[in-house]
């Protein structure tokens, strides 16, 4: 494709790459900080009454103790370290796998279509 046509057609694409590319950038940047109240850390994994519990220093040195409802399959041996994820203000939020554990795909997904916009013209052009 040469001409007129071509190079509006270029300039769509790259537009099109360009901004969708800066939005997912936006969105993974937004979620994440909107996580940024939770804390990674290490839980023991304790039987209170034959009850699984995990429990785990927060960030202000306490010791905090939550029920463990569905633990895996074979249950892991009492005093076996688990990783957490827990909101810094509410530790009763917790949860084994991160909360924004998605970002970095919308990120990086963002940043190649980025990236291929503004060399589409460059490169074709």
């Amino acid at each position: 494709m040469t001409g007129l046509r071509g190079a509006a057609l270029l300039e769509v694409l790259s537009a099109a790459a360009t901004n969708t590319g800066v939005a997912l950038v936006v969105a993974a940047l937004l979620i994440r900080c909107l996580y940024l109240g939770w804390h990674k850390t290490e839980a023991l994994h304790v039987l209170t009454d034959g009850e699984s519990c995990l429990r785990w220093h927060t960030t202000r040195y306490e010791i905090h103790e939550e029920p463990w409802p569905d633990p895996p399959a074979p249950v892991p041996a009492p005093g076996a370290e688990v990783t957490v994820y827990y909101r810094v203000r509410d530790p009763r939020r917790w949860a084994l796998t991160a909360p924004y554990r998605m970002t970095r795909w919308l990120f990086w997904t963002g940043a190649v279509l980025t990236v291929i916009g503004l060399l589409l013209p460059v490169l074709l052009g």
